[in-house]
């Protein structure tokens, strides 16, 4: 009976994101490709927005879309979606008529994490991409049981405003805290935080670009080491828009000078695999096309050390993507596959 009831909420939040908006007719701008494709609610519209994620943006007005939808607009090509598994949920979007061009704003939740993202589109489909980690809440990657009644668990926070209107940065706050907590006791006691400040703007040619990022650390750094410095800068890395081209060589770059042990795979619990699986599912070609024609560098390195060990299938599956047939051989001759 529950899961009917929540089959029938998901397809009541499914069928308010349609609008009135009839197949066949002729696509001029961004709006319209996502009415088009089943994105189409007026109530969603952003202008000015001021968003807090502390409860993973669950209670914003927002709508689910469907694996049609994610499919239509390309959601599906850039990062993993699965409705079967996931919910796909969608906040809002704001257009730039002088440009045709329509930016929205969303969020994919799987089982543990939940990912928001910003996406802009023109007549044609989608022209950019980028990821901004998660929502809000737990974040399960930084976990540790101290005994039964005591954990460390690291809490994101996400804020989020909107201009109201188009020429100006979008002010993105990532938050993080590492926070002891007890059975019994109400209160965390706060070990360290790292706060990213990003501002993000969106050119003339719908394409997103990060301007520099403020970090301020929480003053105590005893608890605050290397390893958990690296360690977000490497999500921060999983945030670089889609159209940035020169993410790997600065990846290399932070890896080659990373202090500690954060350049092995088997120090990073999963960061490394994640940030550069995400790599992997957004741009396959470009990716190993890099890795290919840098070898030796300690991204490329790590890459090779990680997927052979941790996961070889799924690298499999993912150099079934490659398009361009030398692309697949050099990668072939580089995993030794």
């Amino acid at each position: 009976m529950m899961r009917t009831i929540a089959m029938l909420m998901v397809a009541l939040a499914i069928v308010s994101c349609t609008g009135k908006w009839q197949h066949g007719n002729e696509i001029k701008n961004g709006h319209d490709f996502l009415c088009n494709a089943g994105i189409c609610d007026d109530s969603l519209t952003l202008n000015g927005n001021d968003f807090r994620y502390d409860n993973d943006g669950e209670k914003l007005p927002h709508c689910i879309l469907d694996m049609a939808t994610c499919e239509a607009i390309g959601l599906d090509k850039v990062m993993q979606v699965d409705t079967n598994t996931s919910i796909v949920r969608v906040w809002g979007m704001q257009d730039n008529p002088d440009k045709g061009i329509t930016l929205l704003l969303g969020q994919t939740s799987y089982s543990d994490t939940r990912t928001c993202w910003l996406a802009t589109f023109d007549k044609n489909g989608m022209i950019d991409f980028m990821r901004l980690g998660e929502c809000g809440g737990m974040n399960l990657s930084y976990w540790d049981d101290i005994d039964e009644h005591t954990r460390n668990v690291g809490i994101d926070s996400m804020h989020m405003v909107l201009p109201d209107k188009w020429g100006k940065p979008i002010h993105v706050s990532r938050w993080i805290s590492y926070n002891e907590q007890r059975d019994g006791v109400d209160t965390d006691s706060t070990l360290w935080f790292i706060d990213n400040e990003l501002p993000v703007t969106i050119g003339n040619d719908g394409k997103f670009t990060i301007g520099k990022i403020g970090t301020v650390y929480s003053a105590d750094t005893t608890l605050l080491t290397n390893y958990w410095r690296s360690k977000r800068q490497l999500e921060v890395f999983s945030w670089t828009p889609l159209s940035d081209t020169t993410v790997y060589d600065r990846l290399n770059t932070f890896l080659e000078g990373a202090k500690g042990t954060i350049t092995e795979p088997k120090q990073l619990l999963g960061d490394f695999g994640m940030l550069v699986g995400g790599f992997f599912y957004r741009d396959t070609d470009r990716f190993m096309q890099w890795c290919c024609e840098h070898p030796d560098s300690q991204l490329t390195k790590g890459m090779v050390t990680h997927y052979k060990e941790v996961s070889p299938e799924w690298l499999l599956d993912q150099l079934k993507k490659i398009k361009d047939p030398q692309i697949l051989t050099r990668s072939k001759q580089l995993l030794g596959l």
